[in-house]
């Protein structure tokens, strides 16, 4: 009986292993494809290449929420590109960041400001 036994704990043992393989295999790929580069839709942090997830964008000098959208760190306008500003981030919109390694400045879409609103 025992070499049954001794058998059966191998071939558990064998495909425990393979799981964990294929499971590290498959979060290497999603890294890799699965994460949304600057300026892409997200929902969560986890879902950026940086890691920076925000739902507030710019409007006239206002923080405001909205959709999600992948970020980064930076230092000037001209690290955003078009459509988008280097901003100070308010508390509502670092709250939107993961726990560590906050930027203090980021990436933040510019909406227009609607005319009725400027009367």
């Amino acid at each position: 009986m025992t070499p049954r036994w001794r058998k059966a704990f191998s071939r558990l043992g064998t495909v425990l292993v393979a799981l964990v393989m294929f499971g590290g295999g498959a979060l290497v790929l999603w890294n890799v494809f699965g994460q949304g580069e600057f300026g892409e839709r997200c929902r969560f942090s986890i879902g950026c290449l940086s890691y920076y997830c925000l739902e507030h964008e710019l409007q006239g000098s206002a923080q405001v929420s909205s959709g999600g959208m992948c970020t980064k760190s930076c230092d000037t306008d001209a690290d955003c590109g078009e459509g988008t500003a280097c901003v100070v981030l308010g508390d509502a919109a670092r709250d939107d960041l993961p726990p560590f390694g906050k930027p203090t400045r980021a990436c933040m879409r510019v909406r227009a400001v609607p005319s009725d609103i400027r009367r």
